[in-house]
């Protein structure tokens, strides 16, 4: 059967696939979610979320899982040599940031899932299939066709769709459509993974987040949110896969740290890393998102968040061009993340190789290392929308609160926003105005004195911010900013039939 036709077609409901989903759904833009499983993990994948994802996530109406997750407020994830040695060091962002959330946690992907998806069964404009897998897909000039087939019911059916975004994880079925060449930055691991909850939440002085290269198994030790601690082993290559996966032989490795019987395991997968970058992320009307798009190591806790920024771009540009945006606009989603992503898959890989290098070749007791304080990534976008990066072009913006409490994204939403001093703001043309309004922007000029810092740092008065948080661009000058979304306005506004249900707010 045919069940209808969609303007998306999501595949893979894990964060990445569900947050793109959200995001299209309240835009109004019909979207069909599939995946092959009926319910979420019930175990964590992530465990890892930064400041810019939890934003995210408050944009998605999940900010009231933060206080169940864990802040890493204190110290600093250490990395140890052979011999106990703490060689490397990052540390955390202990404090709330310009994004307006902690620097990091660890959360728990299952109670993530389960909202999203419950959520999006709320919204009119999604439906989803869970339980099905799709099992062939193809492309027309107007649009994509996808059978999918449930085999617990035996029964099949076909979706139709103007778009199709594959968030289908590694083994993607539509990376192998589009990309079938990928960049190998030559960092395969294999690791077991072992998730336990100790019976009795005692202090344990070996439970802080670190990494030991200590043959024949470095160990990485992760405490993470709801009293779960992450243990990952990584394997050499001689180990057998089929060892470790032996009950017997966690309860040996967890040893040092726990008593047999004294935790509950709730994973113990031996899972394959690799780092790989598909070469294309879109073929006319399929993309690629989240692990389909890039896989990482997990050094970094970079990997779902990366799919969550990958959501963040790329729903909004779609919903665009539904409503008349050139298509050019769709080919600046690879050109601004891939560069993006690229940046923390290659500092991941090689954290992974410094591990295993440094448990095969420990050198000397007494050579002491120097401890190297290691800072944070922090990329801009690749050229893009914005043209090439430059100033404050392609930066993440921040999140300042308004003078009435509330956080910019909460008034905002998923929107564009023009932000800046009042006399550069509220002194443009008619013309200028016209075309905040086919954006559907929201404007406002009132500035805390974190978002006067911010402003003052890049040397502009006024920002454009799109829905995704990264800057279009800035002006010093009421002129400046006329020229600033004159140059947008052509790129990304919608049909002018559209326009009135998405008129701007003004915000005083």
């Amino acid at each position: 059967m045919k069940t209808g036709h969609f303007d998306v077609i999501i595949l893979g409901a894990g964060p990445t696939g569900l947050t793109a989903a959200t995001l299209l759904a309240r835009s109004g833009t019909s979207v069909a979610v599939v995946d092959p499983f009926r319910l979420p993990a019930q175990h964590p994948r992530a465990t890892h979320i930064d400041d810019e994802t939890m934003r995210t996530f408050q944009t998605l109406g999940a900010a009231h899982l933060e206080p169940a997750w864990h802040r890493q407020t204190t110290g600093n994830y250490q990395f140890f040599n052979a011999f106990g040695q703490l060689v490397q060091s990052f540390a955390w962002r202990t404090q709330p940031t310009d994004q307006g959330w902690f620097g990091d946690y660890q959360f728990f992907q299952p109670d993530l899932e389960n909202f999203l998806r419950g959520n999006l069964h709320t919204l009119d404009s999604a439906k989803s299939w869970y339980g099905w897998r799709a099992h062939s897909l193809s492309q027309r000039d107007d649009g994509v066709e996808v059978s999918i087939r449930n085999d617990r019911r035996d029964i099949d059916d076909t979706l139709t769709a103007r778009y199709l975004i594959g968030a289908d994880g590694a083994r993607s079925m539509v990376r192998r459509l589009i990309s079938p060449d990928v960049d190998d930055l030559n960092a395969t691991h294999r690791s077991l993974i072992l998730d336990v909850i100790p019976a009795e939440r005692t202090l344990n002085s070996a439970i802080f987040t670190h990494t030991r290269a200590k043959p024949p198994n470095p160990i990485t030790v992760v405490p993470g949110a709801r009293g779960m601690v992450r243990f990952e082993f990584l394997l050499n290559g001689h180990d057998r896969t089929a060892d470790f996966e032996e009950p017997t032989r966690w309860y040996d490795l967890l040893a040092p740290y726990y008593e047999a019987g004294s935790y509950r395991i709730l994973r113990a997968d031996v899972y394959r890393w690799e780092s790989l970058l598909p070469r294309c992320w879109r073929d006319r009307r399929l993309f690629l998102a989240g692990d389909a798009a890039h896989q990482m190591t997990p050094h970094l806790g970079q990997g779902m968040c990366s799919g969550i920024r990958d959501a963040m771009n790329l729903a909004w540009k779609i919903t665009a061009r539904l409503r008349g945006a050139p298509d050019s606009l769709l080919d600046t989603y690879q050109s601004e993340r891939e560069p993006h992503v690229r940046v923390y898959a290659e500092a991941a890989a090689a954290a992974a190789n410094a591990v295993e290098f440094l448990a095969e070749e420990p050198g000397d007791l007494d050579d002491v290392p120097a401890l190297i304080e290691a800072q944070f990534p922090a990329p801009s976008l690749g050229a893009g929308l914005h043209g090439e990066t430059r100033g404050v072009a392609g930066v993440l913006s921040i999140q300042p609160q308004l003078s009435n409490g509330r956080y910019l994204d909460d008034v905002v939403g998923y929107r564009f926003a023009v932000v800046g001093d009042p006399s550069v703001v509220n002194a443009v043309d008619e013309s200028t105005r016209r075309s905040w309004e086919r954006l559907g922007a929201v404007v406002t000029t009132d500035l805390d004195l974190t978002m006067r810092r911010w402003l003052n740092h890049h040397n502009v008065h006024a920002v454009i911010i799109r829905p995704d948080r990264y800057v279009f661009g800035g002006a010093t000058d009421s002129v400046q900013l006329e020229n600033l979304s004159l140059r947008l306005d052509p790129l990304v506004s919608p049909d002018p039939q559209t326009t009135a249900a998405h008129a701007p707010r003004m915000v005083p």
